[in-house]
């Protein structure tokens, strides 16, 4: 009798521990799966390329077709800035390294939720324009078209090429005379993430993402330097937060320890020790963010966990706050540094809990989707009140120079399902107007960590919603109809939401259930262990398979 006590005292002990993994469940008036597959479907409406008009959106066709002509290449794809059409490169490794560990985090509710088909898609899309841009070992090619010439022009992607036919010429390359590590190394993470999110799809090409990361990093490292930014729209403060972003990514893909060690010095070099506050945020000029997150939980180290924590603690209590409770961090493009702040910490709480990063990121999520002052949602096409005038050209459809005869100011043509606008002021004010761009523009990094965030609360509160159905959409042409078996309700054991997999959403259901006894249950699933009993040893049972 005693070694039974005994052991189920253990057994409360290892699943009090577990339960403290997984975040309470938690009433929400937000359908926060919905809003995760429109954040998604945003990136078809920013495709460029001639298979542009092969996704969802029927008022997307092939567009930039002749991208890299004037350097002899093939330059074609990759993703076209916010409201304008240029392709800069800080931008696109920035969205398709985050998108890509978006992903690798939450890869069970992309899944779930019927995701994952798209996101990969979009994520190939990126990291295909990559290898375009690599053409060897020593080179680089970066940023597609010539900002000054591209913001002259109101109008469709479409009908850029001929409206502008000298819009987009090739404006960089990264060689070992003309350094750029800051590209270089977010643009190998990229690659190196795509590899660990590819490699049991199609390993040929996940490998060949992965040489390309490698050959991009040694390019980034041994020949140091700021990329050369043309017109003044990205610059980049600093390099070593890439190289340290990109090299901590390759050691996971490839666990060659050189990477790591590479990335920890690079960071002691900075001083980033346990006494550097980070009091900013993962962007696209500083990926240090989730620099930190991910080193901390490859190494476990108390330095990388006291540095990402603080600067948690510094938005939590330091950043200000609208009345509403929106963190105000900058004027310009706000709610992409909130998510993507957002993102971190749901990334980080899956491995260090803490369930006021939970609650951080509800509370900013729920604000941003409608929980504010203007009960205005900041997600176009979520809700009824949202943005109806982002500043986006494609979605305007509108041609406004001589001679259409058209005004960017009329009704928009387009909704552009999923663009996160830069958001209100610091007063919860919010100008729905196509010209003030500050607030109203959205784009490729924006909705980046938005992505995250939104799959993180997913995975947490939103397990039994459904995705709204989008009005007026196509199927897309490369899209895989061959139909996921439905589960017989005995036919996967574990599989407690019969969503067809067995993974940490229904973890978080039978926790639920085991706290609270409330909901019905079908018992030839739940009891996992066979014992015919719902119990923790069904949880400690449920948590094994998914490890295995």
């Amino acid at each position: 009798m005693r070694k039974i006590a005994t052991l189920v005292t253990i057994a409360g002990i290892m699943v009090t521990q577990m339960f403290s993994a997984v975040p309470a469940m938690a009433d929400t008036n937000q359908n926060y799966a919905d809003a995760f597959q429109k954040s998604i479907l945003f990136y078809e409406a920013q495709w460029c390329g001639p298979d542009a008009g092969d996704n969802r959106l029927p008022w997307r066709s092939a567009c930039h077709t002749e991208d890299g002509k004037d350097v002899g290449l093939d330059l074609t794809g990759g993703f076209h800035d916010c409201g304008d059409h240029v392709k800069f490169q800080i931008t696109n490794q920035y969205a398709a390294a985050t998108l890509g560990w978006d992903y690798y985090e939450f890869k069970d509710t992309f899944k779930a939720k019927g995701q994952d088909q798209y996101m990969l898609h979009i994520l190939k899309h990126f990291t295909d324009y990559f290898l375009k841009l690599h053409t060897d070992r020593n080179t680089l090619y970066y940023d597609v078209g010539n900002g000054d010439i591209d913001h002259s022009y109101w109008g469709p992607p479409e009908l850029q090429d001929t409206i502008q036919p000298n819009s987009r010429p090739t404006m960089g390359k990264i060689t070992p005379n003309n350094p750029g590590s800051d590209i270089c190394g977010g643009t190998a993470a990229a690659l190196a993430i795509m590899y660990l999110n590819y490699k049991d799809i199609d390993s040929t090409y996940a490998n060949k993402c992965l040489t390309a990361a490698k050959e991009i990093y040694d390019l980034g490292n041994n020949y140091r330097g700021l990329s050369k930014q043309f017109g003044g729209y990205y610059t980049s403060s600093n390099y070593w937060d890439d190289l340290a972003w990109g090299g901590v990514w390759l050691y996971q893909a490839t666990n060659d320890k050189t990477y790591l060690t590479n990335a920890e010095t690079i960071l002691q070099q900075n001083n980033v020790s346990q006494y550097y506050a980070f009091n900013w945020t993962h962007c696209w000029d500083n990926v240090l963010g989730g620099t930190l997150v991910e080193l901390a939980k490859v190494t476990n180290d108390q330095t990388y966990k006291t540095v990402a924590e603080g600067g948690f603690r510094h938005w939590m209590n330091d950043v200000s706050k609208s009345s509403g409770g929106l963190c105000s961090f900058q004027t310009w493009g706000n709610l992409r540094y909130v998510t993507a702040e957002c993102m971190t910490m749901l990334a980080y709480n899956k491995t260090f809990p803490n369930q006021s990063y939970v609650n951080f990121a509800k509370g900013q999520i729920d604000y941003i989707l409608g929980n504010n002052p203007k009960g205005m949602s900041y997600e176009v096409g979520y809700g009824s009140n949202y943005p109806k005038f982002p500043h986006n050209r494609a979605a305007s459809g509108r041609k406004e120079f001589a001679p259409y005869n058209e005004s960017k100011k009329q009704p928009e043509l387009n909704i552009i399902y999923g663009e996160l606008v830069g958001g209100p002021s610091s007063s919860d004010s919010y100008n729905d107007d196509i010209e003030d761009y500050t607030y109203s523009e959205g784009g490729i990094d924006y909705n980046a960590g938005f992505v995250g965030a939104l799959a993180g609360l997913t995975e947490v509160y939103g397990q039994s919603q459904t995705p709204s159905v989008i009005p007026g959409l196509q199927a897309a042409k490369w899209l895989k109809t061959t139909p996921t078996p439905t589960p017989t309700p005995s036919g996967l054991l574990g599989d407690l939401n019969k969503d067809g997999v067995v993974n940490n959403t229904d973890l978080a259901l039978l926790r639920n259930y085991l706290l609270n006894h409330k909901g019905t249950i079908d018992k030839s699933i739940w009891d996992v262990n066979k014992d015919n009993k719902i119990n923790v040893l069904d949880y400690l049972k449920l948590g094994k398979i998914i490890k295995s």
